[in-house]
């Protein structure tokens, strides 16, 4: 099977759509979100999308495979705030490594399913890198300019956590998207 890159050289691939958007089609409750996994944990976990890959990875493969039967070349992992940064607002900075691990092997199956049904049409992972909730190049505070919620340290051990588990997990290539601060690129 020729790679992603050989590929690019003679064809534009379709990326997939919005995860969040097909998430919602769902209407997961707090419960849902939980699952059996996080039922007894300290905070609300509602709307922490990616945290579905572990507690409702059924829903997340269904969702890639409705891309691939579309057509997309290329679907993303479930993990646009799986960093420590990101999954603090939740308390779980402990499962990063599994929330990226676990997604990009979700995907990767659906990909892999769909690239066994047409071997000419080869499937591939993006593993999503969102932009996170802090900013490193400006201040959020309007009365200290030169105050930072957020370190360049902090977000280079942050982003290697999460990009080391989603090579572990299968990705094909990185994907970082949405992100607002140019200095986190």
């Amino acid at each position: 099977m020729k790679d992603i890159f050989e590929i690019l050289n003679t064809k534009i691939l379709v990326l997939d759509g919005a995860m969040g958007t097909m998430i919602q089609q769902y209407k997961f409750n707090e419960s849902d979100y939980r699952g059996s996994q996080f039922k007894d944990h300290s905070c609300s976990v509602q709307g922490n999308n990616d945290l579905l890959s572990i507690t409702q990875p059924d829903a997340i493969s269904t969702i890639h495979e409705k891309y691939l039967e579309v057509g997309a070349d290329i679907i993303e992992t479930n993990t646009f705030s799986s960093t420590s940064i990101g999954m603090a607002d939740y308390s779980m900075e402990s499962i990063v490594y599994d929330l990226n691990f676990e997604s990009a092997k979700i995907a990767k199956i659906a990909a892999q399913k769909f690239t066994d049904l047409n071997p000419d049409k080869p499937r591939f992972v993006a593993g999503s890198i969102g932009p996170t909730n802090r900013t490193a190049s400006m201040s959020p505070d309007v009365n200290d300019p030169g105050y930072r919620a957020v370190t360049f340290d902090d977000l280079v051990e942050s982003y290697s956590e999460q990009v080391n588990a989603l090579i572990d997990g299968g990705v094909d290539i990185l994907l970082v998207e949405t992100v607002f601060d140019t200095l986190k690129c």
